[in-house]
């Protein structure tokens, strides 16, 4: 746009504002906002209606704020205009207070980019549709904005129209860079394992395919709801996706908006893609991983470590003989380690099953039936020592849960060491 053009739309909105309220608005001001529409693409009369609400000078008074851009929100604010295209939508059920409760998680965009949001209750809303939302607020959840519709929460569906289509420039990312609330990712890795489903989508049968992706920085979940004839072991170069995140770990999606090119398999070799072990301080700072591995020293053997009993139906652990779903049920026995491991810079909780614990206490569950100081022999046997973890990491408000599909002992051999260093000095 021409400094003329430019000049012209100022003086109409100055104009605008001295008419309606009387208001003398400075000239610099006006057109430090007027700027950051245009620059995210929003059209002019769009720009101006929504500056002279800003401003005061409305046609008719009104007891909606004006809009915000998705770029321009921060966390803990309250009666919150935006107006948005609804990238994806996902329902999902919760437990609140023994109840069980569904709400609605996904991706918003604007002309300004993406963000997290989720709905207390079902606004019914749909992947594409373009919605004035009103009474919304912010909060920030695992370090992320996310925008929450609650019961003030009004939604209002306009035109597709009203919004221009997102037009970001994509970006290259690896696959530990990802985050939910991206959008125009792109993002080059191999396929390593995918499935093909069926799910009912408004009443309407899709497939949609999903698996695992990984390159040489980690490894993530992916979703396409697009047939790409993609199969495990094609490494592909996908422009256009976007991520969320359930529990801290990446999924990467991407729809028939998106392209996706098909690159030599060397581009990414298959030995390159294994687990990365990192430090814990950085697994906190993600909030969660798929496949990693991590190292510490065990500082805690948690409460509810031992012997368990689990609903048959559910699986989960019975309390006092009851099932929080399914009541009071008959049991059946179960061996875990809840822990708490800590590397000097971080720290992480940790579960490990049957198998596991059976491994690192060299003792069969029937053998641990018939001890009863099982977690006080957990405590000599672990306390204090360190170990070595893989598994995928789960990040929540109470922090980061390795579920560990391994486990190894891996203290520091003090004997070893020496006699190693004693070689090279020798050598030397």
């Amino acid at each position: 746009m021409d400094e003329d053009t430019l000049e012209q739309q100022i003086k109409e909105i100055l104009d605008a504002l001295q008419e309606t309220s009387g208001k003398d608005i400075g000239h610099d001001a006006v057109e430090k906002e007027l700027q950051k529409f245009l620059e995210y693409g929003v059209p002019f009369d769009h720009a101006k209606q929504t500056l002279l609400k800003k401003f005061g000078g409305g046609e008719k008074p009104s007891t909606t704020t004006e809009r915000t851009l998705l770029v321009d929100l921060k966390p803990g604010q309250q009666s919150v205009h935006i107006l948005c295209r609804i990238i994806s939508v996902n329902p999902r059920e919760i437990q609140v207070k023994g109840e069980t409760r569904k709400i609605f998680y996904g991706i918003l965009g604007d002309e300004s980019g993406t963000t997290q949001f989720t709905a207390w209750k079902d606004f019914e809303l749909e992947k594409g549709m373009v919605v004035d939302i009103t009474n919304a607020y912010t909060k920030e959840w695992q370090g992320n904005l996310k925008v929450n519709f609650g019961d003030r929460t009004r939604l209002t569906t306009v035109d597709t129209a009203e919004l221009p289509e997102m037009n970001l420039d994509p970006r290259g990312y690896k696959v530990h860079e990802l985050r939910g609330g991206l959008s125009a990712v792109e993002l080059t890795a191999r396929i390593l394992e995918i499935q093909d489903r069926e799910v009912d989508i408004s009443g309407q049968k899709k497939h949609v395919f999903s698996g695992i992706l990984g390159d040489e920085t980690g490894k993530a979940q992916f979703t396409a709801w697009h047939d790409f004839k993609l199969k495990e072991g094609t490494v592909v170069k996908v422009t256009g996706g976007y991520v969320k995140s359930w529990k801290g770990i990446p999924q990467f999606t991407f729809d028939e908006k998106a392209t996706v090119e098909k690159l030599d398999g060397t581009t990414i070799a298959k030995k390159d893609v294994k687990t990365q072990k990192i430090p814990l301080a950085e697994l906190v700072e993600r909030n969660g991983a798929l496949d990693v591995e991590v190292e510490g020293t065990v500082i805690e053997i948690q409460r509810g470590s031992g012997l368990v009993q689990r609903c048959p139906e559910c699986n989960r652990v019975l309390q006092q003989g009851a099932c929080t779903v399914h009541g009071t049920v008959e049991g059946k026995p179960d061996l875990r380690m809840k822990l708490v491991i800590d590397d000097g810079i971080g720290s992480v909780n940790a579960i490990l099953g049957k198998d596991l614990t059976e491994k690192l206490l060299g003792k069969t569950m029937p053998e641990a039936s018939n001890d009863t100081g099982l977690v006080e022999e957990m405590n000599s046997q672990l306390f204090g020592h360190r170990i070595s973890l893989q598994g995928n990491a789960l990040g929540d408000q109470y922090g980061i849960t390795v579920i560990a599909r391994d486990a190894k002992r891996a203290d520091f051999n003090i004997t070893a060491e020496a006699e190693r260093l004693s070689q090279e000095l020798e050598e030397f």
